[in-house]
C-alpha cells in the first residue's frame, strides 16, 4: 500500500497539469479569436520626399474574454520593396464581442519605390497596377496570458484611390 501512494500522487499531479494546460490553450484559443480588417487607408498629404496616410484597422474581439492589444508591428510594402514600417506599442482595450477601431499615421519616402510620387501614381493608372501590402502581428493579452496574431493585408493602388 506504501508503494500505491507515491503513484495516486503523482497520476493526481499529471491529471492537474494537463487540465492547466488544456485551459491555458483554451485561453490562448480565445485570444486568438480576434479579426481585424483594414477598414480606411487615406492620403493625407504628398510631396515629392514624403507621403503621409491615414491607416484605420477595425479589431473584432469574437471570444467573450476581455483582451487588451499591447502592441502592432507592420512591415508595409510597395510592389514588394520595404518603404517602412509602423510600431504601436499602447495598449488599446479590445472588449468581448465588440469592435475597436485603432487609427495611425504611416509616412513614407516615395523615392525608394520610384523617382517620385508621380511614377507611382503613374503605374497605378496605366495597365501595371501598384501593390500595397501591409505584414506583421498583432501581440494581444488577457490576465496572464499573450499571444501574437499574424496581420497581412494586400491591395492595390487603384482599390485605395478610388474608395470614397
Amino acid at each position: 500500500m506504501k508503494s500505491l501512494k507515491p503513484i495516486l500522487v503523482l497520476t493526481g499531479l499529471g491529471v492537474i497539469g494537463y487540465a492547466l494546460y488544456r485551459y491555458y490553450l483554451k485561453q490562448i484559443d480565445f485570444l486568438k479569436d480576434i479579426t481585424y480588417q483594414v477598414i480606411s487607408i487615406k492620403i493625407v498629404s504628398v510631396s515629392q520626399n514624403q507621403v503621409s496616410m491615414d491607416i484605420t484597422t477595425r479589431i473584432y474581439n469574437a471570444s467573450n474574454v476581455e483582451a487588451t492589444v499591447t502592441e502592432m508591428y507592420l512591415d508595409f510594402l510597395i510592389n514588394g520593396i520595404k518603404v517602412g514600417s509602423v510600431n504601436e506599442t499602447k495598449d488599446i482595450l479590445i472588449l468581448p464581442s465588440k469592435t475597436t477601431d485603432i487609427s495611425f499615421n504611416f509616412k513614407f519616402n516615395p523615392r525608394i519605390v520610384g523617382q517620385n510620387i508621380l511614377d507611382i501614381i503613374s503605374l497605378s493608372v496605366g495597365a501595371k497596377d501598384v501593390t500595397f501590402q501591409a505584414k506583421g502581428f498583432v501581440k494581444v493579452k488577457s490576465s496572464f496570458l499573450a499571444t501574437a496574431i499574424p496581420f497581412e493585408y494586400t491591395n492595390n493602388l487603384k482599390s485605395i484611390l478610388n474608395k470614397k
